[in-house]
Protein backbone atom coordinates (compact mmCIF):
# COMPACT_ATOMS: atom_id res chain seq x y z
CA UNK A 1 0.00 0.00 0.00
CA UNK A 2 2.92 2.30 0.70
CA UNK A 3 4.04 2.19 -2.94
CA UNK A 4 0.51 2.88 -4.17
CA UNK A 5 0.26 5.91 -1.88
CA UNK A 6 3.59 7.26 -3.17
CA UNK A 7 2.48 6.87 -6.79
CA UNK A 8 -0.89 8.47 -6.04
CA UNK A 9 0.80 11.37 -4.26
CA UNK A 10 3.19 12.01 -7.21
CA UNK A 11 0.30 11.79 -9.67
CA UNK A 12 -1.78 14.25 -7.62
CA UNK A 13 1.18 16.62 -7.39
CA UNK A 14 1.70 16.45 -11.19
CA UNK A 15 -1.94 17.29 -11.76
CA UNK A 16 -1.99 20.17 -9.27
CA UNK A 17 1.20 21.85 -10.48
CA UNK A 18 0.25 21.28 -14.14
CA UNK A 19 3.14 19.05 -15.25
CA UNK A 20 0.82 16.19 -16.17
CA UNK A 21 -1.36 18.30 -18.43
CA UNK A 22 1.66 20.00 -20.02
CA UNK A 23 3.10 16.59 -20.86
CA UNK A 24 -0.21 15.31 -22.27
CA UNK A 25 -0.74 18.36 -24.50
CA UNK A 26 2.91 18.31 -25.64
CA UNK A 27 2.59 14.70 -26.77
CA UNK A 28 -0.80 15.26 -28.42
CA UNK A 29 0.21 18.39 -30.33
CA UNK A 30 3.55 16.92 -31.33
CA UNK A 31 1.86 13.86 -32.85
CA UNK A 32 -0.85 16.03 -34.36
CA UNK A 33 1.76 18.29 -35.94
CA UNK A 34 3.53 15.31 -37.52
CA UNK A 35 0.23 13.96 -38.86
CA UNK A 36 -0.89 17.30 -40.28
CA UNK A 37 2.46 17.92 -42.00
CA UNK A 38 2.32 14.44 -43.52
CA UNK A 39 -1.19 15.08 -44.86
CA UNK A 40 -0.15 18.52 -46.16
CA UNK A 41 2.83 17.03 -48.02
CA UNK A 42 0.62 14.33 -49.51
CA UNK A 43 -1.82 16.97 -50.81
CA UNK A 44 0.94 19.29 -52.04
CA UNK A 45 2.51 16.43 -54.00
CA UNK A 46 -0.42 16.36 -56.41
CA UNK A 47 0.04 20.02 -57.30
CA UNK A 48 3.66 19.42 -58.36
CA UNK A 49 3.87 18.43 -61.99
CA UNK A 50 6.69 16.00 -62.79
CA UNK A 51 9.39 17.56 -64.97
CA UNK A 52 10.50 14.89 -67.51
CA UNK A 53 13.99 16.38 -67.57
CA UNK A 54 14.66 16.65 -63.81
CA UNK A 55 16.83 14.32 -61.69
CA UNK A 56 17.02 14.59 -57.90
CA UNK A 57 20.11 13.30 -56.06
CA UNK A 58 20.35 12.51 -52.35
CA UNK A 59 22.74 10.67 -50.07
CA UNK A 60 22.35 9.48 -46.49
CA UNK A 61 25.05 12.00 -45.55
CA UNK A 62 23.31 14.87 -47.42
CA UNK A 63 26.75 15.44 -48.95
CA UNK A 64 28.17 15.43 -52.48
CA UNK A 65 29.56 11.93 -52.21
CA UNK A 66 29.19 8.17 -52.82
CA UNK A 67 27.56 6.67 -55.92
CA UNK A 68 25.10 9.54 -56.56
CA UNK A 69 28.00 12.00 -56.95
CA UNK A 70 29.73 9.98 -59.65
CA UNK A 71 26.48 9.24 -61.48
CA UNK A 72 25.67 12.94 -61.40
CA UNK A 73 29.04 13.94 -62.85
CA UNK A 74 28.73 11.49 -65.72
CA UNK A 75 25.12 12.53 -66.39
CA UNK A 76 26.17 16.18 -66.46
CA UNK A 77 28.98 15.31 -68.89
CA UNK A 78 26.79 13.44 -71.39
CA UNK A 79 23.57 15.42 -70.90
CA UNK A 80 24.33 18.91 -69.52
CA UNK A 81 20.83 20.15 -70.27
CA UNK A 82 19.43 17.90 -67.53
CA UNK A 83 17.78 19.75 -64.64
CA UNK A 84 19.85 18.44 -61.71
CA UNK A 85 18.89 19.01 -58.06
CA UNK A 86 20.81 17.99 -54.91
CA UNK A 87 19.65 17.63 -51.34
CA UNK A 88 21.97 19.38 -48.90
CA UNK A 89 21.96 19.33 -45.06
CA UNK A 90 19.21 21.06 -43.16
CA UNK A 91 21.90 22.91 -41.24
CA UNK A 92 24.64 25.40 -42.10
CA UNK A 93 26.71 24.24 -45.06
CA UNK A 94 26.11 23.14 -48.62
CA UNK A 95 27.37 19.54 -48.40
CA UNK A 96 30.18 20.43 -50.86
CA UNK A 97 27.65 20.32 -53.73
CA UNK A 98 28.92 22.37 -56.72
CA UNK A 99 27.06 25.60 -57.44
CA UNK A 100 26.31 24.45 -61.01
CA UNK A 101 23.51 22.28 -59.58
CA UNK A 102 20.35 23.44 -57.88
CA UNK A 103 20.58 22.81 -54.12
CA UNK A 104 17.73 22.47 -51.63
CA UNK A 105 17.87 22.08 -47.88
CA UNK A 106 16.63 18.86 -46.32
CA UNK A 107 12.93 18.95 -45.37
CA UNK A 108 12.44 22.55 -46.56
CA UNK A 109 9.53 23.66 -48.73
CA UNK A 110 11.91 23.86 -51.69
CA UNK A 111 13.11 20.32 -50.97
CA UNK A 112 9.62 18.86 -51.31
CA UNK A 113 8.80 21.01 -54.34
CA UNK A 114 11.87 19.84 -56.24
CA UNK A 115 11.54 16.25 -55.07
CA UNK A 116 7.91 15.87 -56.12
CA UNK A 117 8.61 17.42 -59.54
CA UNK A 118 11.60 15.17 -60.39
CA UNK A 119 11.25 12.34 -62.87
CA UNK A 120 14.19 10.35 -61.46
CA UNK A 121 15.39 10.16 -57.85
CA UNK A 122 18.85 8.71 -57.16
CA UNK A 123 19.62 7.66 -53.57
CA UNK A 124 22.25 5.65 -51.68
CA UNK A 125 20.12 4.73 -48.66
CA UNK A 126 16.55 5.11 -47.36
CA UNK A 127 14.49 7.99 -48.71
CA UNK A 128 13.64 9.66 -45.42
CA UNK A 129 14.02 9.38 -41.68
CA UNK A 130 12.67 12.40 -39.83
CA UNK A 131 9.76 13.43 -42.07
CA UNK A 132 8.06 10.73 -44.16
CA UNK A 133 6.94 11.40 -47.73
CA UNK A 134 5.65 9.31 -50.61
CA UNK A 135 6.63 9.52 -54.26
CA UNK A 136 4.29 9.67 -57.25
CA UNK A 137 3.62 6.61 -59.36
CA UNK A 138 5.26 8.12 -62.45
CA UNK A 139 8.52 8.89 -60.64
CA UNK A 140 11.48 6.51 -60.90
CA UNK A 141 13.66 5.65 -57.90
CA UNK A 142 17.19 4.33 -58.46
CA UNK A 143 18.81 2.82 -55.36
CA UNK A 144 22.63 2.63 -55.35
CA UNK A 145 23.08 1.70 -51.67
CA UNK A 146 26.29 2.67 -49.84
CA UNK A 147 27.81 -0.72 -49.11
CA UNK A 148 29.75 -2.99 -51.40
CA UNK A 149 31.40 -6.38 -50.89
CA UNK A 150 31.55 -5.74 -47.16
CA UNK A 151 30.95 -8.45 -44.61
CA UNK A 152 28.61 -6.53 -42.23
CA UNK A 153 25.05 -7.77 -42.34
CA UNK A 154 22.22 -5.32 -42.92
CA UNK A 155 19.28 -7.72 -43.20
CA UNK A 156 15.88 -7.38 -41.51
CA UNK A 157 16.98 -9.42 -38.51
CA UNK A 158 19.78 -6.93 -37.83
CA UNK A 159 17.56 -3.90 -38.46
CA UNK A 160 14.70 -5.02 -36.20
CA UNK A 161 16.25 -3.19 -33.23
CA UNK A 162 16.13 0.13 -35.13
CA UNK A 163 13.45 2.75 -34.55
CA UNK A 164 10.01 2.09 -36.01
CA UNK A 165 10.37 5.12 -38.28
CA UNK A 166 13.68 3.88 -39.69
CA UNK A 167 12.24 0.41 -40.32
CA UNK A 168 9.21 2.00 -41.99
CA UNK A 169 11.51 4.16 -44.14
CA UNK A 170 13.54 1.14 -45.26
CA UNK A 171 10.42 -0.87 -46.06
CA UNK A 172 8.92 1.97 -48.09
CA UNK A 173 12.20 2.64 -49.90
CA UNK A 174 12.46 -1.02 -50.85
CA UNK A 175 8.87 -1.18 -52.02
CA UNK A 176 9.16 2.02 -54.06
CA UNK A 177 12.54 1.30 -55.73
CA UNK A 178 12.54 0.66 -59.49
CA UNK A 179 16.22 -0.20 -60.03
CA UNK A 180 19.07 -1.32 -57.75
CA UNK A 181 22.59 -0.61 -59.00
CA UNK A 182 24.87 -3.44 -57.82
CA UNK A 183 28.42 -4.66 -58.35
CA UNK A 184 28.38 -8.37 -57.46
CA UNK A 185 26.35 -11.49 -56.90
CA UNK A 186 27.05 -11.07 -53.18
CA UNK A 187 25.35 -7.68 -53.18
CA UNK A 188 22.48 -9.01 -55.27
CA UNK A 189 21.79 -11.71 -52.68
CA UNK A 190 22.18 -9.35 -49.71
CA UNK A 191 19.76 -6.77 -51.14
CA UNK A 192 17.21 -9.37 -52.18
CA UNK A 193 17.05 -10.78 -48.67
CA UNK A 194 16.43 -7.34 -47.18
CA UNK A 195 14.11 -4.75 -48.70
CA UNK A 196 14.49 -5.36 -52.44
CA UNK A 197 13.41 -9.01 -52.98
CA UNK A 198 11.82 -8.57 -56.43
CA UNK A 199 13.44 -5.44 -57.79
CA UNK A 200 15.45 -5.03 -61.00
CA UNK A 201 19.11 -5.63 -60.15
CA UNK A 202 21.33 -3.77 -62.60
CA UNK A 203 24.77 -5.43 -62.54
CA UNK A 204 26.60 -2.23 -63.54
CA UNK A 205 29.26 -1.92 -60.83
CA UNK A 206 29.40 0.93 -58.31
CA UNK A 207 29.91 4.33 -59.98
CA UNK A 208 32.05 5.54 -57.07
CA UNK A 209 34.54 2.75 -57.83
CA UNK A 210 35.29 3.84 -61.40
CA UNK A 211 37.92 6.16 -59.98
CA UNK A 212 39.96 3.13 -58.85
CA UNK A 213 40.69 1.97 -62.41
CA UNK A 214 43.60 2.82 -64.76
CA UNK A 215 41.50 5.09 -67.00
CA UNK A 216 41.13 7.49 -64.04
CA UNK A 217 44.82 7.66 -63.12
CA UNK A 218 45.11 11.29 -64.20
CA UNK A 219 42.10 12.23 -62.06
CA UNK A 220 43.53 10.38 -59.07
CA UNK A 221 46.82 12.23 -59.37
CA UNK A 222 44.99 15.55 -59.60
CA UNK A 223 43.09 14.62 -56.44
CA UNK A 224 46.30 13.66 -54.70
CA UNK A 225 47.90 17.01 -55.55
CA UNK A 226 44.81 18.91 -54.38
CA UNK A 227 44.51 17.08 -51.05
CA UNK A 228 48.25 17.23 -50.39
CA UNK A 229 48.22 20.98 -50.97
CA UNK A 230 45.17 21.55 -48.76
CA UNK A 231 46.68 19.56 -45.85
CA UNK A 232 50.31 20.61 -46.40
CA UNK A 233 51.56 17.08 -47.12
CA UNK A 234 54.91 16.89 -48.94
CA UNK A 235 54.59 15.50 -52.48
CA UNK A 236 56.87 12.50 -51.84
CA UNK A 237 54.84 11.23 -48.85
CA UNK A 238 52.69 8.07 -49.01
CA UNK A 239 49.27 7.66 -47.35
CA UNK A 240 47.95 5.19 -44.76
CA UNK A 241 44.25 5.52 -43.99
CA UNK A 242 42.63 4.18 -40.84
CA UNK A 243 38.83 4.36 -41.03
CA UNK A 244 36.93 2.03 -38.67
CA UNK A 245 33.24 1.25 -38.82
CA UNK A 246 30.51 2.79 -36.68
CA UNK A 247 29.64 1.35 -33.26
CA UNK A 248 26.24 2.00 -31.69
CA UNK A 249 27.95 2.73 -28.39
CA UNK A 250 30.06 5.49 -30.01
CA UNK A 251 32.88 4.32 -27.78
CA UNK A 252 36.52 4.72 -28.78
CA UNK A 253 37.64 1.66 -26.80
CA UNK A 254 37.66 -0.40 -30.01
CA UNK A 255 39.82 2.12 -31.87
CA UNK A 256 43.05 1.99 -29.86
CA UNK A 257 45.33 1.91 -32.90
CA UNK A 258 48.92 2.88 -32.06
CA UNK A 259 49.41 5.44 -34.83
CA UNK A 260 53.11 5.97 -34.24
CA UNK A 261 54.00 2.26 -34.27
CA UNK A 262 51.90 1.69 -37.39
CA UNK A 263 53.62 4.50 -39.29
CA UNK A 264 57.06 3.19 -38.32
CA UNK A 265 56.11 -0.40 -39.29
CA UNK A 266 54.89 0.72 -42.70
CA UNK A 267 58.11 2.69 -43.20
CA UNK A 268 60.18 -0.39 -42.44
CA UNK A 269 58.17 -2.66 -44.73
CA UNK A 270 57.50 -0.38 -47.71
CA UNK A 271 60.07 2.41 -47.40
CA UNK A 272 59.60 6.15 -47.87
CA UNK A 273 57.81 8.74 -45.77
CA UNK A 274 54.22 8.27 -44.60
CA UNK A 275 51.26 10.13 -43.11
CA UNK A 276 48.23 8.49 -41.52
CA UNK A 277 44.79 9.81 -42.42
CA UNK A 278 42.25 9.19 -39.67
CA UNK A 279 38.59 9.08 -40.63
CA UNK A 280 35.87 8.15 -38.18
CA UNK A 281 32.17 7.77 -38.96
CA UNK A 282 30.50 11.20 -39.57
CA UNK A 283 28.17 10.67 -36.59
CA UNK A 284 31.21 10.83 -34.29
CA UNK A 285 32.34 14.30 -35.39
CA UNK A 286 31.83 15.93 -31.99
CA UNK A 287 33.78 13.24 -30.16
CA UNK A 288 36.59 13.39 -32.72
CA UNK A 289 36.97 17.13 -32.17
CA UNK A 290 37.93 16.40 -28.55
CA UNK A 291 40.68 14.06 -29.74
CA UNK A 292 42.24 16.45 -32.23
CA UNK A 293 44.16 18.30 -29.53
CA UNK A 294 45.95 15.03 -28.70
CA UNK A 295 46.67 14.03 -32.32
CA UNK A 296 50.31 12.91 -32.69
CA UNK A 297 52.63 14.13 -35.42
CA UNK A 298 52.07 12.50 -38.78
CA UNK A 299 48.34 11.89 -38.18
CA UNK A 300 45.69 13.98 -39.95
CA UNK A 301 42.00 13.91 -39.00
CA UNK A 302 39.88 13.64 -42.18
CA UNK A 303 36.53 12.90 -40.52
CA UNK A 304 35.05 16.10 -41.95
CA UNK A 305 36.29 15.45 -45.49
CA UNK A 306 33.10 15.20 -47.60
CA UNK A 307 33.98 12.44 -50.08
CA UNK A 308 35.36 9.22 -48.61
CA UNK A 309 36.00 7.79 -52.07
CA UNK A 310 38.51 10.50 -52.91
CA UNK A 311 40.50 9.52 -49.84
CA UNK A 312 40.24 5.84 -50.80
CA UNK A 313 41.57 6.71 -54.26
CA UNK A 314 44.77 8.30 -52.93
CA UNK A 315 45.42 5.78 -50.13
CA UNK A 316 48.45 3.48 -50.41
CA UNK A 317 47.85 1.28 -47.34
CA UNK A 318 44.39 0.67 -45.86
CA UNK A 319 43.43 -0.25 -42.29
CA UNK A 320 39.88 -0.80 -41.00
CA UNK A 321 37.89 -3.29 -38.96
CA UNK A 322 34.56 -4.15 -40.62
CA UNK A 323 33.91 -1.13 -42.83
CA UNK A 324 33.00 -1.83 -46.46
CA UNK A 325 35.26 0.88 -47.90
CA UNK A 326 38.23 -1.49 -47.88
CA UNK A 327 36.35 -3.70 -50.35
CA UNK A 328 36.34 -0.75 -52.74
CA UNK A 329 40.00 -0.09 -51.97
CA UNK A 330 41.09 -3.61 -53.02
CA UNK A 331 40.26 -2.71 -56.62
CA UNK A 332 43.54 -0.75 -56.50
CA UNK A 333 45.35 -4.01 -55.58
CA UNK A 334 47.22 -2.17 -52.80
CA UNK A 335 47.88 -3.57 -49.27
CA UNK A 336 45.05 -3.68 -46.76
CA UNK A 337 44.82 -4.86 -43.13
CA UNK A 338 42.03 -5.52 -40.63
CA UNK A 339 42.49 -4.19 -37.10
CA UNK A 340 39.52 -5.68 -35.25
CA UNK A 341 39.67 -5.91 -31.47
CA UNK A 342 36.14 -7.23 -30.92
CA UNK A 343 35.47 -9.81 -33.65
CA UNK A 344 33.52 -12.28 -31.51
CA UNK A 345 31.42 -9.58 -29.85
CA UNK A 346 30.66 -7.82 -33.14
CA UNK A 347 29.76 -11.08 -34.86
CA UNK A 348 27.49 -12.38 -32.10
CA UNK A 349 26.02 -9.24 -30.53
CA UNK A 350 26.21 -6.51 -33.14
CA UNK A 351 25.76 -6.72 -36.92
CA UNK A 352 27.23 -10.13 -37.73
CA UNK A 353 28.90 -11.17 -41.00
CA UNK A 354 27.74 -12.38 -44.39
CA UNK A 355 30.83 -14.59 -44.68
CA UNK A 356 33.71 -15.58 -42.38
CA UNK A 357 36.09 -12.70 -41.79
CA UNK A 358 38.96 -15.18 -42.20
CA UNK A 359 38.06 -15.58 -45.91
CA UNK A 360 38.95 -11.99 -46.79
CA UNK A 361 42.35 -11.32 -48.44
CA UNK A 362 43.45 -9.26 -45.44
CA UNK A 363 45.64 -10.18 -42.49
CA UNK A 364 43.57 -9.90 -39.29
CA UNK A 365 44.98 -8.31 -36.14
CA UNK A 366 43.16 -8.14 -32.82
CA UNK A 367 45.74 -5.93 -31.11
CA UNK A 368 48.57 -3.58 -32.03
CA UNK A 369 51.32 -6.20 -31.72
CA UNK A 370 49.53 -8.47 -34.21
CA UNK A 371 49.01 -5.57 -36.61
CA UNK A 372 52.66 -4.55 -36.54
CA UNK A 373 53.67 -8.14 -37.24
CA UNK A 374 51.16 -8.41 -40.11
CA UNK A 375 52.50 -5.23 -41.72
CA UNK A 376 56.13 -6.29 -41.44
CA UNK A 377 55.32 -9.79 -42.74
CA UNK A 378 53.21 -8.59 -45.69
CA UNK A 379 53.86 -10.68 -48.80
CA UNK A 380 52.49 -9.14 -52.00
CA UNK A 381 52.23 -12.18 -54.25
CA UNK A 382 50.19 -14.24 -51.78
CA UNK A 383 48.00 -11.22 -50.98
CA UNK A 384 47.17 -10.62 -54.65
CA UNK A 385 46.30 -14.29 -55.19
CA UNK A 386 43.86 -14.18 -52.26
CA UNK A 387 42.47 -10.86 -53.48
CA UNK A 388 41.68 -12.13 -57.00
CA UNK A 389 40.12 -15.33 -55.61
CA UNK A 390 37.99 -13.25 -53.23
CA UNK A 391 36.66 -10.97 -55.99
CA UNK A 392 35.86 -13.96 -58.18
CA UNK A 393 34.10 -15.80 -55.35
CA UNK A 394 31.89 -12.77 -54.60
CA UNK A 395 30.97 -12.35 -58.28
CA UNK A 396 32.44 -8.85 -58.53
CA UNK A 397 32.05 -7.31 -62.01
CA UNK A 398 33.70 -3.90 -61.46
CA UNK A 399 35.45 -2.62 -64.60
CA UNK A 400 35.48 1.17 -64.30
CA UNK A 401 32.38 1.86 -66.45
CA UNK A 402 29.57 1.85 -63.88
CA UNK A 403 28.92 5.60 -64.10
CA UNK A 404 28.50 5.37 -67.87
CA UNK A 405 25.99 2.54 -67.60
CA UNK A 406 23.93 4.24 -64.90
CA UNK A 407 23.92 7.61 -66.67
CA UNK A 408 22.77 5.84 -69.85
CA UNK A 409 19.89 4.23 -67.93
CA UNK A 410 18.81 7.64 -66.61
CA UNK A 411 19.02 9.19 -70.10
CA UNK A 412 16.83 6.41 -71.47
CA UNK A 413 14.24 7.04 -68.74
CA UNK A 414 14.25 10.78 -69.40
CA UNK A 415 14.09 10.35 -73.18
CA UNK A 416 11.15 8.00 -72.86
CA UNK A 417 9.25 10.38 -70.58
CA UNK A 418 9.90 13.29 -72.98
CA UNK A 419 8.19 11.51 -75.89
Amino acid sequence: MGLIKKIAKKFLKAIIDGDFFIWIFTVIFNKLGILLSLITRAIYKWFCRVNPNKVFFMTQESMYTCNPKYICEELYRVRPETDIVWRIPGMIGDGAVPVRYKRVRLNSYEFFRELYSSKVIVANSFLFLQRPFFLKKNQVLIETWHGSLGLKKHNKEVMKSDSLLRIFALNYTGKRTDYCIINSTLEEHSLKETYWPKKKMMMYGHPRNDIMFPAYEEKREALRRSIYKAYEIPSDVHIIMYAPTFRNSKSFEYYDLDYGRVIEAVKRRFGGEWRLLLRYHPSMRVLVEELNAQMPEGVIDMTEYPDMQELVAITDVAITDYSSWIYDFILSRKPGFLFATDIKEYKEKDRGFYYPIETTPFAIAQNNDELIHAIEAFEEEGYLEKLEAFLKDKGCIEDGHASERTAKLICEILDKSNK
